[in-house]
């Protein structure tokens, strides 16, 4: 891992732990914090760590991903993994670990816009931390509204905990995504185009532009419909591509090795390191039997369906990058999925209902813990902008311009180029290419819900089919955590939960 990210994470350890020895209050004044830059600096990675809980990475992959139609996991039983993969969700499952999460960070964030002005920083500079700031109180709130639809805004930095401060009402989904938009805006203008080797992983212009047009083709399609979007959406990706900021890999594989992070491709990523235990639990999960790949051999906790990768061209580069349908075990013995010659596994063997091991996350060097894997989570990468730019695109009816941002993708998969261009066609190839291209990069659930294909995709989920999940509106959210319908009174359930 390089030295810069091992910087970023260090900080972002240390200041993401609540300290539980004694300090005098005096020494915690609000003026004292915010003294200098490096004190700025310091609160901004404490906002960063609420991205940083390794711990949970299973719960955002399995409620981002896993409700998707190609992922299936091992444990079916009556728990959280199986109700995840198969939409079954109930208040109480695990899903609500992030909610807290996701408002520390909202938190932290709104203490540094509040206070940043303490520190005595020129102007641009100021501008620049609480452009940083909005960056990440905006995707946090993004993550919240598509996963939860209207969530309470809490804009200001809380000071007290009265019941009027901290127990709000949610507010619409509407009134949620101005926030984000607004945040967005601002950060795009303020925020730097790069950072140097020392600061690599922190918020850049053009992750904020990538994620306002993100924002923009949510907005365009299911639950708000505002069709206008597509437009804005287009435009604002196009001015990602434009930038010139960004390139394709030559080699698809390459984009997710650990000896390759924050190349060219990757726009915003969470960085992970291994040598002080903190990274992430994910890659141990993700392990296939006997895997080489992850400390320990791995969980094997989910993986894709056989559907999945019949569906992908023989010739497509992505498939046997994207799913471990053979692999050499960490004893050098050859394992195929399903194949009846398999050596002895654990979890059972390697096989159906279990599903085909995930690629993109293999980190064999790790001897430390299964918490510390350091492969990068990636939230947004270029090609993902191509596609999106692709879409909008043709949403916004210009076909024609929209094939050449497919077909970057394409080619480097090794396929031939689409040429129709008829939307509904078009459209068709286009969310095909999303699944094959980002599968497993927690973008499946999303693009179902704005899609608004969620009730056409259960036909095609197994483990939808294994627990008997039946479409109904309730699915197209998640509940809001039980927990915090207990802690707050004026929280209303989504319906149907």
């Amino acid at each position: 891992m390089k030295n810069c990210i091992k910087l970023i994470v260090l900080l972002v350890v240390f200041w993401g732990c609540e300290p539980l020895d004694e300090v005098p209050f005096s020494s915690l004044a609000v003026d004292n914090l915010y003294q200098d830059e490096a004190d700025v600096d310091a609160a901004l990675f404490g906002v960063y760590a609420a991205l940083n809980n390794g711990n949970n990475d299973l719960w955002y992959f399995l409620y981002t991903s896993g409700p998707g139609e190609s992922v299936v996991v091992r444990l079916k039983g009556d728990g959280n993994q199986g109700r995840a993969s198969s939409l079954s969700f109930q208040a109480g499952d695990a899903l609500g670990v992030w909610w807290p999460n996701f408002y520390r960070g909202i938190n932290r964030a709104n203490a540094v816009i509040a206070n940043v002005s303490l520190a005595g920083l020129d102007a641009e500079l100021e501008e620049q931390k609480i452009a940083e700031a909005r960056f990440a109180r905006a995707f946090f709130y993004f993550n919240l509204v598509k996963w939860f639809g209207g969530v309470p805004l809490q804009l200001e930095e809380t000071t007290d905990f009265s019941d009027e401060s901290i127990k709000k009402p949610r507010s619409s989904i509407e009134e949620v995504y101005t926030v984000i938009v607004e945040d967005l805006q601002y950060a795009e203008t303020r925020l730097p185009d790069s950072w140097n080797a020392q600061n690599l992983g922190r918020a850049t212009s053009g992750a904020a532009k990538g994620f306002l047009g993100k924002v923009y083709l949510n907005m365009a399609g299911k639950p708000l419909e505002m069709t206008g979007m597509y437009e804005q959406a287009a435009d604002k990706l196009q001015e990602v591509v434009d930038s010139g900021a960004y390139a394709l890999q030559d080699d698809f594989e390459q984009i997710f090795s650990i000896d390759n992070e924050f190349n060219s491709e990757i726009i915003f990523a969470r960085p992970n390191i291994r040598e002080t235990g903190s990274g992430t639990v994910l890659t141990f999960f993700a392990g296939v039997p006997n895997s080489p790949f992850a400390n320990r051999n791995g969980q094997y906790q989910f993986g894709f369906t056989q559907n999945f990768y019949d569906s992908f061209d023989e010739d497509d580069l992505r498939r046997d990058a994207t799913l471990l349908f053979t692999y050499t075990d960490a004893m050098g013995r050859s394992v195929t999925f399903n194949d009846p010659d398999n050596p002895p596994l654990p979890f059972g063997g390697y096989n159906d209902p279990k599903g085909i091991g995930f690629g993109k996350l293999k980190d064999g060097q790790n001897d430390v813990s299964p918490f510390a894997h350091e492969n990068d989570l990636i939230f947004m990468r270029y090609a993902d902008v191509l596609l999106m730019l692709a879409e909008s695109l043709n949403e916004s009816g210009d076909s024609a311009e929209a094939l050449p941002y497919l077909n970057q993708v394409r080619d480097r998969a090794g396929l031939e180029d689409v040429d129709t261009t008829d939307q509904g066609e078009l459209r068709d190839f286009i969310k095909q290419e999303r699944k094959w291209e980002l599968a497993g990069e927690y973008t499946e659930y999303p693009d179902l819900q704005r899609w608004g294909d969620i009730e056409s995709s259960l036909e095609n989920n197994e483990d939808a089919a294994v627990f008997g999940t039946v479409y109904s509106p309730t699915i197209e959210l998640l509940p809001i955590p039980q927990s915090q319908i207990d802690a707050n009174e004026n929280l209303v359930q989504n319906p149907g939960y």
